[in-house]
């Protein structure tokens, strides 16, 4: 039997699993990110993970929203650039 993690480890694997996962959808949906910009959480069980795009200082950003308890990507925004797109989630 093993003892429970702490909150704060719980918190950081948690953490890894959602920006994991939305760095995965972003790649799967054609972007090509060169880093994680942010990731925070919303509220309970819903993240933003922002995305720095390429190329590196072009200023465009993907913006991911994430559904924690049913693991998976609910809608995701690009912002920056010249434009800004919405695309649905899955």
């Amino acid at each position: 039997m093993y003892p429970e993690p702490s909150n704060t480890v719980q918190q950081e694997l948690g953490y890894r699993d959602v920006v994991r996962i939305g760095q995965e959808y972003a790649t799967s949906s054609g972007y090509d990110v060169v880093e994680v910009a942010e990731a925070v959480q919303t509220r309970p069980n819903y993240w933003r993970i922002r995305f720095g795009l390429a190329p590196r200082g072009s200023g465009k950003l993907l913006d991911v929203e994430f559904d924690e308890a049913r693991r998976q990507v609910v809608g995701s925004t690009e912002v920056g650039g010249a434009a800004g797109r919405v695309t649905p989630g899955p």
